[in-house]
């Protein structure tokens, strides 16, 4: 069964299943090869582009815009080819979708895995604090 059945809205959903593939791969890449993220410091209101944080912060949404900056791109270029190949195959449709599907799935448990085994490193306390 393909999902997509007009033959006009196969590009969009072949750049769709792309786009989403690749932003699930880039979202999770800087967890197998360390690299620089920006990391949002909620408590300093502050951003650090770092590898690791030096503080009580959050990556998240620097880990989606980088992803998203990665994902736009390479979506329009599977648009793109998706309009000049005439017959997108059913098949091809499947698989993308099945790649698309396994491929948030894999981000979301792999996230979630990589959060649960975190350590925060906590915020000092201020120099006013006096221990009772």
């Amino acid at each position: 069964m393909a999902a997509a059945s007009d033959a006009r809205s196969r590009p969009a959903y072949v750049a769709s299943c792309v786009a989403t593939i690749a932003f699930a791969a880039v979202f999770v890449l800087p967890m197998y090869r360390p690299q620089a993220v920006p990391w949002y410091y909620p408590l300093e209101w502050r951003w650090a582009w770092e590898v690791e944080p030096t503080g009580l912060a959050m990556d998240f949404f620097g880990r989606g815009v980088i992803a998203l900056m990665v994902a736009l791109p390479l979506a329009a270029i599977a648009y793109a080819i998706g309009r000049r190949i005439r017959a997108i195959p059913d098949r091809a449709l499947d698989l993308l979708t099945a790649w698309a599907i396994t491929a948030t799935v894999f981000a979301m448990i792999h996230f979630g895995w990589h959060l649960y085994f975190r350590d925060p490193v906590p915020a000092p306390l201020p120099e006013w604090y006096v221990p009772r």
